[in-house]
């Protein structure tokens, strides 16, 4: 997923990542800012299209990274908008978020850990 531009193996990969990581939470935590990266880069990918994809394929993309937004936010809401925050506060992202990643914000309510919770409470094996 972090380097691999076949659209079908992505899109199966991003789905299967989605189906394991409520399994494994608390083994997932060390890789959880390679599934931010990924996040990042399917975005961006989907945007740009840089195979020249079918787009019925990027459709089943972006359908896949929706889930995947919905996942990690779900699941770690202050790790994944520091991420965002971070990684979307530079120029060469700003279109990337406006076209693909803000929209999908604009569908999920604010996460009650954002206001009582933190990164590092996220993250406690207690949890």
């Amino acid at each position: 997923l972090q380097t691999d531009t076949d659209v079908v193996v992505l899109t199966t990969g991003v789905l299967v990542l989605i189906t394991m990581l409520p399994m494994i939470p608390q083994s997932g935590k060390q890789y959880l800012h390679d599934f931010f990266g990924i996040f990042g880069r399917l975005s961006a990918w989907c945007l740009q299209n840089p195979g020249h994809v079918a787009e019925i394929y990027l459709v089943h993309l972006h359908a896949s990274i929706y889930s995947l937004f919905h996942r990690l936010y779900g699941m770690y809401p202050c790790n994944f908008v520091s991420f965002l925050r971070s990684h979307y506060s530079m120029k060469e992202n700003l279109e990337t978020f406006e076209e693909v990643v803000k929209p999908m914000m604009e569908h999920v309510r604010i996460h009650p850990e954002l206001v009582t919770g933190s990164k590092d409470h996220e993250l406690d094996p207690r949890r």
